[in-house]
């Protein structure tokens, strides 16, 4: 037998080997490192000069009323036209998508002429009246004739164009389009197709949205002006080197609308600003489902999307794969995923290879900031693993003949409960005819779901149809689960091809599946669900 002493020593040693690392990466957290490599800010703008005869702003003072500082002969200001958007990697050979519009500027040199005539005359305006006076002229339409005219008396030269990408970690490129679609309001899908001269760079994976549902969380990725050194509003007081740290911004769809040409598209209350057009909308799993395409500063809560499935046809059409790999993806997502289950060790080895794949990456510099401080709590056995395992393998033998015989382990699920003969009620939703008449579905039955605790404990629940909502609510709930931690409409079951899909309806407390927080799940045999929480209701899927 072994003494009492030493049985505590070997106890005290099992526990700090087996403890969990307090440091882990959650999955938004994991989301938003995946998914901003890949996101890059796209430039697609003019300069030039703009000169103008000075009895061109004689004339519109006199006619105006105006005073201004007199000049005499040829006067000049500097002009620009285009912007810049964003976009995101979907080849690791160099292939980029984003908004249409985003690259229109410089794709009509006709075009891009008259905008730097129109802007010019209106900083040459600027230059020589007071902002207030212009500011209510321009609100009673006095000042559009004097615009148009200006910029017809102009001319503009030393024109400069930019057209590049600048990667995520700062590596700048000019880029080609390989295929363009004009913008929503021109009745095209606003997308357009990017290449630059680049191999094994990061890739965001392309979702499914025909599988989006109003209420769905996202998550939009992108460079907005107004989070740049370069904005008017920050005054440069932000670093030009963060500048391409991308903005990750929540929200929700809030509605599926149509467009004129009979396409889907994804209303929302995420952030798109100047600048964000063309960035990705990701799901918590990191899979983009959206692309910016409009917003609006005087409608905050509306901002639209087009689909990735429009995205996917207009790839096709092009010939170009997605969801394709490279070496730096393999890399980094092994890197991520052993960072969310605290193998700090492998997360450090798999960062050095991408990080050579793809040097100066701001995310993948947080992810070695984020390993450093890991391994650095982590015991000497976890950041010394092969010696450790010498003092293992020589202590398994006494653990295991001692510890395990004393240890009995009580199953998550008692058995008996689950083999439980209790009555199947079979829970059909609510449908009804055109005379709003409740009617049966198909007698198939999805699936059946077990009550694991509480006083409702081995009752089962027939899925008889798709469509059934789960709640506290009787009133708009063929489930009902009476506990306070879920909420009046909780989660939803559907059926799509042959498999079942539970979708949290934006719940207080949360949906979880085998203890994973989830937004939408298929569910498989054997799967349990808590629904509000781990001390809410449990429930068993079988299939």
């Amino acid at each position: 037998m072994v003494p009492r002493s030493r049985l505590i020593l070997i106890v005290t040693f099992a526990a700090i080997a087996c403890r969990r690392d307090p440091s882990r990466l959650d999955e938004v957290q994991k989301m938003a490192y995946e998914v901003k490599p890949a996101v890059v800010r796209i430039s697609a703008y003019a300069t030039a000069q703009f000169r103008y005869p000075s009895s061109s702003i004689d004339a519109i003072a006199g006619d105006l009323g105006l005073t201004r500082r007199p000049i005499e002969g040829e006067a000049s200001v500097e002009t620009g036209a285009g912007g810049s958007g964003s976009g995101f990697i979907i080849h690791p050979d160099g292939l980029i998508l984003t908004s249409g519009h985003v690259v229109a500027p410089t794709r009509d040199a006709d075009s891009l002429r008259r905008d730097l005539l129109r802007n010019g005359a209106i900083s040459a305006l600027l230059k020589h009246f007071p902002v207030d006076e212009l500011r209510r002229l321009y609100r009673g339409d006095a000042l559009e004739r004097h615009v148009v005219n200006l910029a017809s008396l102009g001319r503009v030269d030393n024109v400069q164009m930019v057209s590049d990408v600048e990667l995520s970690n700062g590596e700048k490129m000019p880029f080609r389009i390989e295929r363009y679609s004009p913008a929503l309001n021109e009745r095209g899908a606003d997308l357009a197709l990017l290449r630059v001269s680049r191999k094994n760079l990061p890739t965001l994976q392309l979702g499914d949205s025909d599988l989006v549902r109003v209420g769905d969380s996202i998550w939009s990725v992108g460079y907005p002006a107004v989070a740049s050194s370069t904005d008017d509003v920050i005054g440069g007081w932000l670093s030009r080197d963060t500048d391409l740290e991308a903005t990750l911004s929540p929200g929700t769809i809030t509605a599926i609308k149509r467009n004129v040409t009979n396409t889907p598209v994804f209303q929302s209350n995420v952030a798109i600003y100047r600048g964000n057009s063309g960035g990705p909308a990701v799901t918590r799993e990191g899979a983009a489902i959206g692309i910016s395409t409009w917003g609006h500063t005087d409608a905050e809560q509306i901002k639209f999307l087009v689909p990735i499935n429009v995205a996917k046809s207009f790839l096709s059409a092009a010939g170009v794969a997605w969801n394709v790999d490279g070496e730096f993806n393999r890399h980094y997502r092994k890197a991520l995923d052993a960072a969310v289950d605290g193998n700090w060790s492998v997360t450090n080895e798999e960062l050095i290879r991408a990080s050579a794949l793809f040097p100066r990456s701001p995310d993948l510099i947080l992810v070695r900031h984020d390993t450093d401080r890991a391994m650095q709590s982590m015991p000497l056995w976890r950041r010394h693993p092969i010696a450790a395992s010498a003092i293992g393998i020589a202590a398994l033998g006494v653990i295991m003949a001692v510890i395990f015989p004393l240890a009995t382990r009580r199953p998550r699920i008692p058995k008996e409960l689950l083999m439980a003969g209790t009555v199947e009620t079979i829970v059909d939703p609510v449908v009804r005819d055109r005379d709003n008449v409740p009617r049966k579905q198909s007698s198939t039955v999805l699936g059946r779901f077990t009550i694991l605790n509480g006083s409702r404990a081995g009752e089962r629940l027939g899925l008889g149809g798709s469509g059934i909502r789960i709640g506290r609510e009787s009133a708009v709930c063929e489930i009902v689960l009476e506990n306070p931690k879920v909420s009046r409409l909780h989660a939803e079951v559907v059926s799509i091809d042959g498999k079942v899909l539970l979708i949290d309806r934006n719940s207080s407390n949360g949906t979880y599946v085998n203890d994973q927080k989830i937004d939408k799940r298929f569910l498989k045999d054997g799967d349990i669900i808590y629904f509000g929480g781990r001390n809410a209701v449990a429930v068993a899927f079988h299939a």
